[in-house]
């Protein structure tokens, strides 16, 4: 008997992508707070991983067309990137970040963003174009903090190179807000600062509405100020 497999359920998707210190669980808990929405945590970037398999395939699929079970490349020319890029949408949403609920959007958040994770500013950006692909529609919260004073954290005092390290990290993420958006001709990615929003969530809220989140401002506002209550984001 031939067992029919139910449809994946269609999803909304958005990242929120930053650095270490620069109070992206307090925006992960204020997302948690919009309706519909389940943003999970950092997952020690493993999507890299996929997106090294997918290029291979597709490389593959690309070059070669073999049939014959004595040729080096037997067995490309049944490969279906599409079909493997649709595969891994659904390990993903199904086993790393488990929709639950009336969920509506569907994300998570990163911090490993900073060179020690990519070489240059294409590869990195190169990887969050495959974040796009692997989810279609994929909104992108760019948040970034003052380099001296997330080295100050209690998260870099080991890294005689922080500063350095962050000011680049901000440097490329604040570049890949823009070409994320001329990529994918439309606005699919907001670049907010902790400076501003630490201080008036407004500038989250905003941010929020640009991406095209479901609103409410006051659960924002609250997440936020319970967060707050605890000192820095960055303590």
């Amino acid at each position: 008997m031939r067992i029919r497999r139910e449809a994946p359920k269609e999803y909304s998707y958005v990242t929120v992508v930053t650095y270490g210190r620069t109070g992206s669980t307090a925006i992960q808990a204020s997302l948690n707070s919009l309706p519909g929405v389940l943003v999970r945590g950092e997952n020690y970037a493993a999507l890299r991983g996929l997106g090294s398999y997918l290029q291979s395939v597709a490389e593959v699929a690309d070059r070669h067309h073999a049939r014959k079970p004595t040729h080096p490349w037997f067995g490309s020319a049944g490969l279906t990137p599409s079909a493997v890029l649709a595969d891994l949408r659904r390990h993903v949403v199904d086993h790393l970040l488990k929709p639950e609920g009336d969920v509506i959007w569907l994300g998570f958040k990163e911090v490993r963003y900073e060179p020690g994770h990519f070489a240059t500013y294409d590869e990195l950006l190169q990887h969050l174009i495959f974040l796009g692909r692997l989810f279609p529609g994929l909104r992108y919260l760019v948040n970034v903090r003052e380099p001296a004073d997330a080295a100050r954290s209690g998260w870099w005092p080991d890294n005689l190179d922080a500063l350095n390290v962050l000011t680049t990290t901000r440097a490329w993420l604040l570049a890949a807000v823009a070409d994320l958006n001329e990529f994918f001709k439309g606005q699919r990615a907001v670049g907010v600062a902790y400076e501003h929003w630490s201080v008036d969530p407004q500038y989250l809220i905003d941010a929020y509405s640009e991406l095209g989140l479901p609103r409410d401002d006051e659960a924002v506002r609250a997440a936020l100020a319970e967060r707050l209550e605890h000192g820095s984001h960055a303590s």
